[in-house]
């Protein structure tokens, strides 16, 4: 590509982050975009970016700093640019307060994507020497102290009124209804991956209702999302990414969000699969 040549995608990454390895995305883009002669240029921060009318904002916080939505505002098109907060009070439908009738089974999250990991990364990567010791401080106290759930775990309770006091008080955290789908003796969660018209559907199973990646069994991939969880896509701006949800009486609840998709075994031969599924839904956005 010569200089001043327009890419055809731009890469819209944060000025701290970049593009990680883990990224399914920068699967996507080296074994499968470049090498069919798609020419992605990624871009780091906020400077201008490299000529192109198609870009995708990869920008792994929470809510989207207003300067990168106006970065992506810039082009023509840009897929996520309208993905700009994905917290869980945007995106649970199921959260429970302090005052609710409801007094069943709930779990305890932090309002942030991924345990606020990302967040804390780059205000710790701006911070001073006494910044940084504070944060180690912060994680050796109690939870009640610092507000945070020990190592990021959730908290599971039988009952709403089980929940203590310090959590309702603290804006971080969520309170929302545990929802379980069974298959048999072992709980479930279903991964939807999807980049426009291209999408696969990952079930996970455990004998834990919290289900991380060290899951029991997983079953074959699959493409049968119901119509109010596509809807729910639309309706959060995401052309690409990944809702985790279950099914509840044949309904789908929708349980996190996130735009910028990554695992530590991304380059595994499974993972690789979901990135060749996915690899051809760009070619729609390019056309358009």
């Amino acid at each position: 590509m010569n200089r001043g040549e327009d890419s055809d995608l731009v890469v819209l990454t944060h000025a701290r982050q970049g593009l990680s390895q883990h990224s399914f995305l920068r699967v996507l883009i080296e074994r499968f975009w470049r090498p069919a002669g798609l020419a992605v240029a990624l871009h780091q921060g906020l400077a201008p970016p490299p000529p192109g009318r198609r870009a995708l904002l990869h920008v792994d916080l929470t809510r989207v700093p207003p300067p990168y939505l106006a970065l992506a505002a810039d082009f023509q098109f840009c897929l996520n640019g309208r993905a700009a907060d994905i917290s869980k009070r945007a995106v649970s439908r199921n959260l429970v307060t302090r005052e609710d009738d409801y007094d069943g089974p709930v779990i305890v999250k932090t309002d942030r994507n991924h345990a606020g990991r990302p967040e804390r990364a780059l205000a710790l990567a701006t911070a001073g020497r006494w910044a940084r010791l504070r944060e180690r401080l912060c994680a050796r106290l109690p939870p009640a102290w610092s507000g945070r759930l020990r190592d990021d775990r959730y908290l599971l309770f039988e009952r709403r009124e089980q929940v203590p006091g310090w959590i309702w008080r603290q804006p971080a955290l969520v309170v929302e209804r545990l929802l379980t789908e069974r298959h048999g003796e072992l709980y479930a969660i279903n991964r939807w991956f999807f980049l426009g018209q291209c999408d696969l559907v990952a079930t996970s199973l455990s004998h834990s209702p919290v289900i991380s990646g060290g899951a029991q069994r997983r079953l074959p991939p699959h493409s049968e999302v119901p119509a109010a969880l596509r809807q729910r896509r639309r309706e959060l701006g995401l052309d690409y990414g990944k809702l985790d949800f279950v099914m509840i009486d044949g309904r789908a609840e929708l349980l996190d969000a996130n735009r910028t998709p990554a695992s530590a075994d991304v380059w595994t031969e499974r993972c690789l699969d979901y990135c060749r599924r996915l690899a051809p839904g760009i070619d729609g956005f390019l056309g358009a």
